[in-house]
Formats: structure tokens, sequence, C-alpha cells
């Protein structure tokens, strides 16, 4: 009886790679996702690190700044608005509140893991997620506003009260409220539960519009001062929706948390690139 062949399976062909040589420091290097890059990963790194004091004082002046910007620009423009595009435009300021949330996040877990990683890459690469609220919350959780201010190699109130003979007199002002409000900055972030940070930040990001009536949804139904994001997740099959509250005292409390947030952020980059010029 004839056997049965045996039919081999095609593996699959791995990632095409080729090998190119950096443009910087001429050494070769394999190209693989990266097909087209001109500089090796080392030279990279170089690269990102030559950038990082422009790039902070760039956000600092002006990143930063823009979300709070377009948040308060929204908020005055509620007062004439119809009931409809009161709800559109408080969506937005949520949106700019969370954007700003990240990227004090994002902020601070680069300035803090600067001698691993360029501050621009983690910066840039930073999402929010599971695990970078993870690592967030353990290295911020139950720590003073002095420990905390020591994992990013700043001075504590203590150092600065001590130098205060050695530093000119704007200075010592400006450092003194900046080592007393990071530590507050960060702290407002990190009481947010984690939960609602990422319900939002996924609502956010796979919402392709808005309703502000969700009756027509099985097991639908919001309030009037209620947005909803709606969000197709194929996995359930269900249209599911994310309510937020629009209402102008809640509507307040984001600005006034997007405001704290920010002037963190500042501070935070006024306070990395004086502790690093000394």
């Amino acid at each position: 009886m004839a056997g049965t062949p045996i039919r081999s399976r095609k593996r699959a062909a791995p990632p095409a790679t080729s090998i190119a040589t950096c443009e910087e420091c001429g050494t070769t290097f394999t190209q693989g996702t990266e097909a087209g890059a001109e500089i090796c990963a080392e030279c990279f790194t170089s690269y990102l690190t030559s950038l990082e004091v422009p790039f902070l004082e760039q956000y600092a002046r002006f990143g930063a700044k823009a979300r709070r910007t377009v948040a308060e620009a929204m908020f005055r423009a509620l007062v004439t608005a119809d009931p409809d595009d009161r709800k559109v435009m408080g969506m937005r300021i949520v949106e700019e509140y969370l954007a700003a949330a990240q990227e004090l996040i994002g902020l601070y877990l680069s300035i803090r893991n600067r001698d691993r990683t360029p501050i621009v890459r983690t910066f840039m690469d930073f999402e929010l997620s599971d695990a970078s609220l993870a690592v967030f919350g353990a290295m911020t959780e139950g720590r003073s506003d002095e420990e905390l201010l020591r994992d990013l190699g700043f001075p504590t109130l203590a150092d600065v009260e001590s130098a205060r003979g050695e530093v000119g007199k704007g200075d010592f002002k400006q450092m003194r409220a900046a080592v007393t409000a990071v530590p507050q900055g960060l702290e407002r972030v990190r009481r947010v539960e984690a939960g609602a940070l990422l319900q939002l930040n996924h609502g956010l990001k796979h919402s392709r519009t808005l309703a502000q009536q969700t009756d027509w949804i099985p097991e639908g139904g919001i309030q009037p001062h209620q947005v909803a994001l709606l969000v197709l997740e194929r996995q359930e099959r269900k249209l599911l929706t994310h309510t937020l509250s629009i209402d102008e005292r809640q509507l307040e409390a984001f600005i006034s948390a997007l405001d704290q947030i920010t002037r963190t952020s500042r501070d935070l980059i006024w306070l990395y690139l004086h502790v690093k010029d000394i």
C-alpha cells in the first residue's frame, strides 16, 4: 500500500534585511524594520541626545502651553454656543486635558530614565497603557515630595533654602516655586484613576464620532449634560459608548487640572535644564 505523501509546510520567509553604511560614523549595520535608515542605532541615539535641550525648550515654550490655550479658548466660547455645540467644545476640552496628562507622564518617565534612553525618544514614543501607567504608579506612589525630586536628580526645597545666599533672587524664587509645584502636579495626575484615564484614552483613540443622544442604541441613553464617544468593538460585536459629563462645573475642573499639569510640565523642564547647566 502506497504511503501518503508528506507535505512539507512552507515556512514564512524571514524579514528582509540589508546592509547599510552609517553616514555619520562609517560603520556598517543591518537594516530590518528600519529600511531606509541612514545612520546606525548608536549615532541615532547621539542625534536625539543633541536635540534634547532645544526640543525641551520648544515644548515648554509652545507645545505644553498649546493644550491650555486651546482648552481655554473653547471654554470662553461656550458662553454663546448652542447646547449641541457646547457638548462638542466640552469634549475638545477633555481631549486637551487627556493629552496634557499623557504628556506629563511621558515627560516624567523621560527625565527619570534619561540615563538609559534619550529623553526625546522616550517622550515621543510614550503612549498611555496598562503597562505605562503601572510603571508611573510604581515610581510615584507613596513617594514624598523630597523623594520624588531626588528620583529625578533635582534639589529639594531644603536644598534650595540652604543655597539661598548663593543664587540670584530671581533664580531662587523660580527654583523654590518649581520644586514645590512639580511634586504637587505629579500627585494630581497620579490620583486620577488609571482605569478612567485608559477608558477615556481608548474612547478618544478609537471613536470616529460623537453623539448627544444614544437612546437608539440598545441599553443606551445618556443624560442631557453628557456626550458619548461611539466605539465599534468588533471582538464584542457591539457599538459601545463612553460617556462624559460636559456641564460647566466639570469643565472648570478640567481647565484647572490642565493649567496645573501644564505648569508642572514647564517646571519639570526648567528644573532639568537648570540642573543640567549646573
